[in-house]
């Protein structure tokens, strides 16, 4: 196998262990306030997760792609009672609904101490650490040139963003991540504006033929 890397490869790689680490690492620091025990399973799993990804992808970067690496694996899916256990052990509810709507949202301040961080804070620093990781993955992914760092980084980004999507399953079921919405006219009016388009490609332009 070829194990030389093009520089955009090799920086991009740098930018997604670099992001890794700084995730793992301000983790470490929200996890001793995590009080609620579904919020602490969550958290230590997702660190698990986070911490075999980033293993996987410094020894392939050690090894430039060669055959030794481990290989990234798909998630499989398995759903018993409703929620769906994926391999790294992960809960994605297959059978949630979001809840829509304000429902008296507190005023939002940055605290004053730390002291006062709490599960809502976490929760919340956890989705947005996934939400950006995995926007990082996916834009890597599609610069990768090596078959083994693109599947990593496909791989990767498709499993942050199902740890992004626990994450806001759990704040929205606590009420921490509400969702307001808009009348029924004004979405109808919105969604309502666009129509189906005629199935193209099937002709060849008249210049062509």
């Amino acid at each position: 196998m070829n194990k030389t890397l093009g520089a955009h490869e090799v920086l991009d790689l740098h930018d997604i262990l670099s992001d890794c680490i700084n995730g793992l690492n301000t983790m470490q620091l929200y996890r001793p306030y995590a009080k609620d025990p579904q919020l602490q399973s969550m958290m230590n799993n997702h660190m698990q997760m986070m911490t075999m990804e980033y293993n996987n992808l410094v020894q392939t970067a050690h090894q430039l792609g060669g055959s030794e690496a481990m290989p990234a694996r798909g998630q499989k899916h398995l759903t018993q009672g409703g929620m769906q256990m994926t391999q790294s052990g992960m809960q994605m509810n297959q059978n949630f609904q979001p809840m829509y709507g304000l429902r008296q949202p507190p005023t939002q301040t940055p605290n004053t101490s730390y002291e006062q961080v709490d599960d809502s804070d976490v929760a919340g620093f956890m989705l947005s650490c996934h939400k950006h990781s995995a926007s990082m993955k996916m834009k890597a992914t599609l610069e990768m040139a090596n078959p083994v760092l693109r599947q990593m980084m496909q791989t990767g980004a498709n499993r942050t963003a199902d740890m992004a999507y626990e994450c806001f399953q759990y704040a929205n079921q606590k009420g921490y991540y509400q969702m307001p919405t808009l009348k029924d006219q004004t979405m109808n009016t919105y969604l309502d504006a666009y129509g189906t388009a005629t199935q193209m490609g099937n002709q060849m332009p008249q210049q062509y033929m």
